[in-house]
């Protein structure tokens, strides 16, 4: 029978006078649990709450034994109801039991039961061993993770948290963590969401070092929640189910195919609880507190403080880190070096820069000089006339090549020609341009003394 259908079906009693007087003092979820458990007792005996009560009255005075034990046998009888129907384990059959002895002990009428009536008859499947998660398996989860899913990991890893307690933490709630010094556990206490329970841990500052690296990549906010989407939800609130597939997908890329099938993400809770037990954290109201366990009887009135929570988590600690305290050390300064070697090229780049534009504005403004002075000769009518001779002597120049190529080819008459071309009419030019200075002379003396050397070349 689901769920939903028992809830449905326990509406019908719920109500009932004796089901009233049997769930007061029980908190909210035992009462929750018996509930929905009823319900199949309910079915099986086919009567009332308040009938089921009044027999039991009434077989109580009997002298008959077998009124008398009507219930017992009842009681004996849904348990093999229970077991033939081949669904439940051992222990999911004791549980649906303990509702009904607990509904009439509750009333006053408590069942004469004996250790057999509660203990199946249904042969046991040998179990085999649950995935722990050691310190190496945690390590090697860490190598394939990126700056969220490192810092997410080690805080579900070494505080106990929940993945619903991790996806609800806000910034403003923990600003402190930007200042926190690097070698030392950041303290936390929050209410459990789960329970309501407070939970009193730390974020070690192994933790706390690939927090302030996430925070760091979204331009350290001081608000809002701490660990969000990167992808398709980018900076909404990471939900329980993506902190889950998060870690699913680093035990898939750090496990063999089947070992990674048997992970769960509460194995991380399982394995800071180990870290504690390893620890040997005494006494268990203080282990209670780090875990966030309801302290049991006279343990809930004592208190604690932060030194004792500290204290106890630095021992279990022991258990708990990946990577040491040296490693973060060096790391630390090798970053702050790193840092300083930046800052140090970054200044002689930019000196060597500045030198760099200097040597390009002085040749620029050298070169403008120099075009302004050939502008002026090329406007002016001696430039003009140069500029035409220049181009007469190119293509005289020309034709002689080509008068001189065709001869090779077998017509050295052409050479004899004098039609359109005389040799001493065209020299040619000269392969290289005499150096020149032209500062400080005017247009006419420069045009004058290009004239000259052409002559002393001719």
């Amino acid at each position: 029978m689901d769920k939903i259908s028992r809830m449905e079906k326990s509406k019908a009693y719920r109500n009932d006078k004796y089901v009233k007087s049997w769930l007061v003092g029980l908190s909210e979820r035992t009462q929750a649990n018996y509930l929905e458990g009823f319900s199949d007792w309910y079915s099986f005996i086919g009567m009332t709450p308040t009938e089921m009560i009044e027999k039991r009255l009434n077989d109580t005075r009997s002298d008959n034994m077998a009124e008398r034990m009507f219930f017992e046998q009842k009681f004996r009888a849904y348990k093999k109801h229970l077991e033939d129907l081949g669904t439940l384990s051992p222990i999911a059959i004791r549980t649906q039991l303990t509702p009904v002895a607990s509904f009439f002990s509750r009333n006053g009428l408590k069942l004469n039961l004996k250790r057999g009536d509660w203990e199946s008859n249904k042969v046991q499947k040998v179990k085999t061993a649950r995935l722990k998660l050691e310190k190496e398996d945690v390590k090697a989860m860490y190598t394939h993770g990126g700056t969220r899913d490192r810092a997410l990991l080690l805080v579900l890893a070494q505080s106990g948290f929940s993945e619903v307690d991790v996806s609800n933490f806000k910034i403003e709630n923990m600003l402190s963590l930007y200042t926190a010094p690097v070698t030392e556990h950041f303290y936390l206490e929050k209410p459990r969401e789960k329970t309501g329970e407070d939970q009193a841990t730390c974020l070690s500052y192994e933790a706390v070092h690939d927090i302030k690296a996430w925070l760091q990549e979204r331009g350290n906010p001081d608000e809002g929640y701490l660990f969000t989407g990167i992808t398709v939800s980018k900076g909404a609130k990471l939900e329980v189910r993506a902190i889950g597939d998060a870690m699913k997908v680093l035990a898939k890329k750090a496990f063999s195919a089947e070992k990674a099938k048997k992970f769960k993400t509460k194995m991380l809770r399982s394995f800071y609880n180990s870290a504690l037990l390893r620890a040997n954290v005494q006494p268990q109201e203080i282990k209670d507190v780090m875990m966030g366990h309801k302290r049991k009887g006279a343990r809930s009135h004592y208190d604690y403080d932060e030194q004792t929570i500290r204290e106890n988590y630095t021992k279990a600690f022991e258990y708990l880190t990946i990577n040491g305290l040296q490693t973060r050390t060096d790391i630390a300064k090798l970053k702050e070096e790193m840092t300083i070697q930046k800052a140090e090229f970054a200044d002689l780049l930019k000196k060597h820069q500045d030198n760099f534009d200097k040597q390009i504005k002085d040749i620029w403004q050298h070169v403008e000089e120099k075009l302004d002075l050939v502008n002026e000769i090329a406007e002016s009518p001696e430039g003009q006339a140069l500029i035409k001779k220049t181009r007469q002597d190119r293509q005289a120049q020309k034709l002689r090549e080509d008068r001189v190529a065709e001869a090779k080819e077998g017509k050295p008459e052409l050479l004899n020609e004098e039609k359109d071309f005389k040799i001493s009419e065209h020299p040619q030019p000269p392969k290289e341009v005499p150096k020149r200075s032209v500062k400080g002379k005017t247009v006419k003396e420069i045009l004058e003394n290009m004239g000259k050397a052409r002559e002393d070349e001719k």
